[in-house]
């Protein structure tokens, strides 16, 4: 079929392992879209059965521009960043292999990329419905035009958002992040960069619905926190330095909470609490905390 005749603004950033059966109902629903003006950008993280052939038949079948990068098992967030290599949209935002989108999704993204005025800003974050939870939609209406990522999760009990990004903000902040060669990192370090370039404008159109599947993830997140324990000391301190933002009674509690899991996670992994820490002292007041928790979550089998 015929391709869109004009340049696209919009890449949609897919990473998929291993689910084969949910990237086709996403592409279902890509397809539903009344603006086709984007390009479907699949990282495949080294599935045991290889996608390529369904999606040379995508591309032939589909009015969009797909293109397709293979990697060999290097995680989520790797497969984030290697997406940045074919990354030549202005503008990006991530869909995971098991969620959907409105068919007017697109539209409204055009449309909120000509409604931005201000080129300090990092992109623009939406709802998004996860299962029957709306994640706080109705709250949306109540932010302010501007926040951080982190904002929403730990100051408005918002933890899932729908992020559009600015691709030269994005390689910029992937670009002065060294992630270690660990395969589960998460992508609030990757968010907790972007702090320190600019804020996200707030938009509360609903167009993306998640589908959190069981064998996702975050099932057993403090199993992989021992699994792969750079990311997570990563993760910790970068969360800890981004909630210096935050009000003081806020930023107390989160840094508090913040710090106890560092040191608990020290302890569990055998490491000195001095080699983690952001503030030594604060470590050392928290310890006992920290060590009711090392036995309570981190317990080593």
């Amino acid at each position: 079929m015929n391709k869109v005749a004009y340049k696209e603004q919009i890449s949609i950033i897919t990473p998929v392992f291993n689910r084969l059966k949910e990237l086709t109902r996403l592409y279902k629903s890509l397809r539903t879209q009344n603006n086709n003006n984007f390009i479907w950008i699949i990282v495949d993280d080294g599935s045991e059965k290889t996608i390529n052939e369904i999606v040379d038949i995508w591309k032939k079948e589909s009015k969009f521009k797909i293109d397709l990068i293979v990697q060999s098992n290097q995680g989520k967030m790797h497969a984030y960043k290697n997406a940045m290599k074919r990354l030549n949209t202005p503008w990006s935002l991530v869909v995971d292999s098991d969620d959907t989108v409105s068919e007017e999704m697109i539209d409204i993204l055009y449309k909120t990329i000509l409604s931005i005025n201000s080129n300090n800003d990092c992109g623009v974050v939406f709802p998004r419905k996860l299962g029957a939870d709306s994640n706080g939609t109705s709250l949306w209406k109540q932010l302010p035009n501007k926040v951080n990522i982190i904002d929403l999760r730990y100051q408005y009990n918002i933890p899932e958002s729908t992020i559009f990004i600015k691709t030269n903000e994005l390689k910029k902040a992937f670009n002065s992040l060294q992630l270690p060669d660990e395969k589960f990192i998460s992508e609030e370090i990757l968010y907790n960069k972007l702090m320190e370039q600019g804020k996200f404008v707030v938009r509360d159109e609903l167009f993306y619905f998640g589908d959190y599947q069981e064998d996702g993830l975050t099932k057993h997140l403090f199993e992989l926190w021992l699994k792969n324990p750079k990311s997570t000391i990563m993760l910790l301190n970068s969360r800890y330095r981004a909630m210096n933002s935050f009000p003081w009674k806020k930023r107390l509690i989160g840094q508090w909470k913040t710090n106890i899991n560092l040191t608990a996670f020290a302890l569990a992994t055998n490491r000195s609490i001095k080699s983690v820490s952001p503030d030594l002292i604060e470590s050392i007041f928290l310890f006992l905390p920290a060590l009711v928790l090392k036995e309570k979550r981190f317990k080593i089998e």
